[in-house]
């Protein structure tokens, strides 16, 4: 019991720099990995090296530092005004500067059409596979929904033992992680568990009925806490007891939605998804 404290006390400390954590991505990618029918894994694989795609679930944020890669800041968010979503020629124009970055949508769209035509070179090919999977994976990430009319609540903080802590950070990273310290594959093993009936209804529809249709339960994660919150243990594990349902459900219906995309994408039998 001590020693599940001490881990709780650690995950709650941790402030994340990125759309969910490392371990996050990993969980997303590897339920997707779970999920790819054995030709679409086969040719992801070839291109990738012989890498898995949970090999490099995060390395759109490894590489964005370096030269050629760094336009890829701007690729982790989506934008919407109140429920409507902002289109990339607008987000491109806006004077919000969180906004005018949200460009992650039009981004995801590049790189699927870019695979669809075909045409690629290897190193193309392997970079578009690695920029779907951390951008499926942050656009599951409450926030990084930018909602215009709700910016000064991604202000909102909290006091864990008198300590301030980002709401944005914690989404990032303890809404999952402070409940559950998986190792990547026991993620797969307890998320993972949806019947083939849940799956479709998961990926049901095009990319951007996903992401929209993510809008009521990512606007409303703002409802779940008053900024300025204290939290001592007992309050802090109360409270999170009703935010990893969510959470987690977010990881999981992530890991099957990208497994869709790459599926239509390398498995000949398999329809793609659609953009719109």
């Amino acid at each position: 019991m001590r020693r599940f404290i001490i881990i709780l006390l650690a995950a709650l400390s941790i402030e994340s720099a990125s759309a969910w954590s490392r371990a996050i991505h990993s969980a997303i990618a590897a339920i997707a990995d779970d999920n790819l029918t054995e030709q679409a894994k086969s040719e992801i694989s070839k291109a990738l090296g012989g890498h898995t795609i949970t090999y490099y679930a995060q390395w759109m944020y490894d590489v964005a530092d370096s030269e050629g890669y760094t336009h890829t800041k701007n690729w982790r968010s989506v934008a919407f005004n109140k429920s409507k979503l902002i289109s990339g020629k607008k987000i491109a124009k806006h004077s919000e500067d969180i906004v005018n970055r949200a460009q992650g949508l039009e981004a995801l769209i590049a790189a699927v059409k870019a695979i669809e035509g075909g045409n690629l070179t290897e190193q193309q090919l392997a970079d578009n596979i690695r920029y779907i999977v951390t951008i499926v994976g942050d656009l599951h990430c409450p926030t990084h929904y930018i909602f215009t009319d709700m910016l000064p609540q991604r202000k909102a903080f909290y006091y864990y033992n008198d300590k301030k802590y980002s709401y944005v950070s914690y989404w990032e990273n303890n809404a999952v992680r402070g409940t559950f310290s998986w190792r990547t594959d026991e993620y797969v093993h307890q998320l993972s568990r949806k019947t083939p009936e849940q799956v479709a209804q998961i990926t049901k529809g095009s990319i951007t009925d996903w992401i929209v249709g993510n809008v009521p339960t990512y606007r409303g994660i703002y409802d779940l806490l008053e900024s300025g919150s204290r939290f001592d243990r007992k309050t802090m594990r109360l409270w999170q007891n009703n935010i990893y349902p969510i959470s987690t459900e977010q990881v999981a219906i992530a890991g099957y939605r990208l497994a869709a995309i790459l599926n239509g994408l390398f498995d000949s039998s398999v329809e793609n998804v659609k953009i719109k």
